[in-house]
């Protein structure tokens, strides 16, 4: 995946540059495999659209993106958190999307107190 004016970059432990797809949490995601970085994003300037901020609230991989927030409670728990954002970065292989999630966790270590939840491993 390139990078484009609706995708985000988050960087690996390793140095790799992973592109995800920033989308609306109620966006109805294709049944395919992938990472998902579930976040509430804040636009400090609006008169810049594609300059956003990203707070991660979750972060997992599956073997069906359609099934991530089809859960209504976990829904509801993280737009409790104000979630309003899902980042996903499509992927088939089983093994690629744990290295990759392994990855960004390992180099966002700062991100393990803000993770609320994590989950979707299938």
């Amino acid at each position: 995946m390139s990078s484009s004016q609706n995708s985000i970059m988050f960087r690996g432990k390793t140095g790799e540059r992973y592109y995800f797809q920033a989308l609306p949490i109620e966006t109805k995601l294709k049944a395919i495999g992938g990472v998902y970085i579930v976040t509430r994003r804040t636009y400090e300037d609006r008169t810049f659209p594609t300059k956003a901020s990203h707070r991660p609230l979750a972060i997992g991989h599956t073997d069906d993106l359609s099934t991530i927030l089809a859960e209504t409670s976990e829904r509801a728990r993280l737009e409790r958190l104000n979630a309003n954002c899902i980042c996903v970065y499509p992927d088939q292989d089983e093994q690629r999307r744990v290295e990759i999630e392994q990855d960004v966790l390992e180099g966002n270590a700062h991100w393990l107190e803000q993770l609320q939840y994590v989950g979707g491993r299938t």
